[in-house]
């Protein structure tokens, strides 16, 4: 890989707008609709809420009309002003019995040119069937082919320890410990900083 393949890799132009689907065996991502924000605020907001939001910097939703706005203009933005966002969709209808139901949710976004990270969050029934494998191996793949990156990373949360299996499952190295990354839930919480270079994951296919 020489220098100048590398310095080509510096993201998408910054007014493009997400036009993409991707497919895996059992999921469809695809960008937020109405129907899925409600389904999404309904995994958020019912007796599971805890266990995700424990795995993510955000607290969760104070009312549907909050998310569904912010999920739906997330949906529309440009990659510069907050990367690209997908519902992540039940494909047949198998996993929640409603073909096309959303059940999760995951994005990219622009850390500088050419660098991007990369967060998600799975409804809880749907843990432990190795989705999230599915839908960040399909997210990583345009990353590279279609979004141009020198670069994806991810920042999981130190004592999440499926989330660290996750990511590394799908190739990304551990590149340290931010100490005290963040204070949540009446706690400081460290967090494993990982990444893939284009390189790496061209090696890797």
């Amino acid at each position: 890989m020489d220098d100048l393949d590398l310095a080509s890799r510096l993201g998408p132009p910054p007014d493009s707008l997400n036009t993409f689907r991707l497919e895996t065996p059992r999921l469809v991502m695809a960008r937020t609709e109405e129907a899925d924000a409600l389904s999404m605020f309904n995994l958020l907001s019912g007796p599971d809420r805890d266990a995700i939001v424990a795995t993510l910097r955000w607290d969760g939703p104070d009312s549907y009309e909050e998310f569904a706005a912010f999920t739906l203009a997330a949906a529309d933005a440009q990659y510069a002003s907050g990367g690209f966002h997908w519902s992540i969709r039940d494909r047949t209808g198998e996993l929640s019995g409603t073909e096309g139901q959303a059940i999760g949710h995951i994005g990219t976004r622009p850390l500088m040119p050419g660098r991007g990270d990369v967060g998600y969050w799975l409804g809880r029934p749907y843990w432990g069937w190795g989705l999230m494998t599915e839908a960040l191996s399909a997210v990583r793949d345009l990353a590279f082919e279609r979004l141009n990156l020198a670069k994806l990373e991810a920042e999981v949360f130190a004592d999440n320890a499926a989330g660290n299996r996750l990511v590394e499952r799908v190739g990304m190295i551990g590149e340290g410990v931010v100490r005290r990354y963040m204070f949540k839930q009446d706690r400081w919480i460290d967090a494993n900083r990982y990444g893939m270079l284009y390189e790496e994951w061209l090696a890797a296919r």
